[in-house]
């Protein structure tokens, strides 16, 4: 049974030696001197365990926030045309209101010794397309600003295809083939 201590020590890299079935402990630093190789036992016995994760209950003297006006960036109401990613939308291009910079996800972290938590959030911009009656994030799919009536055209295969990365993705791919 594995030792959940193990799983969530924030000194545990697990997974390594020749045979990815070691654990290595670096509580006492990364040099190669002080690195240990641990046993699910030591680390049940481990008076230095520290979890990776935040754990409840916590003692909070100040939240700080990393909040501000997301909407205001990015050219906010341009019309875009967007290719969304997803299967059940094919092939097809839409029009797009671009609504800014949104957040999509937030990050939490806790000091300990001040005991303030940290609260920040990842943002993408964030596209309303009114035919899908959806809002479509910036990741989620290929899309570019319409500067012009010659812009609205089909984001086609080739398009996608001559992007820098998926290139390089694609010359990748072809080379872990050979």
């Amino acid at each position: 049974m594995e030792n959940d201590r193990q799983s969530k020590c924030r000194y545990i890299h697990r997974f390594c030696g020749v045979n990815h079935n070691e654990s290595h402990c670096v509580v006492d630093g990364w040099e190669n001197d002080k690195v240990k190789t641990m046993t699910e036992e030591d680390c049940g016995k481990c008076e230095k365990y520290k979890s990776m994760y935040i754990e409840y209950p916590i003692e909070v003297n100040k939240i700080n926030s990393e909040m501000r006006d997301y909407w205001k960036d990015n050219d906010c109401g341009q019309l875009v045309k967007i290719r969304p990613c997803g299967k059940e939308y094919g092939d097809k291009t839409y029009l797009g209101i671009l609504l800014g910079d949104l957040p999509f996800t937030n990050y939490i972290s806790y000091h300990e010794e001040t005991k303030e938590l940290n609260v920040s959030v990842s943002c993408n911009p964030a596209i309303f397309v009114p035919e899908l009656k959806k809002i479509i994030f910036g990741m989620e799919s290929w899309w570019g600003r319409i500067k012009n009536a010659d812009e609205l055209k089909e984001i086609t295969n080739d398009d996608i295809d001559n992007v820098w990365y998926v290139k390089l993705l694609k010359e990748m791919s072809e080379g872990d083939k050979q």
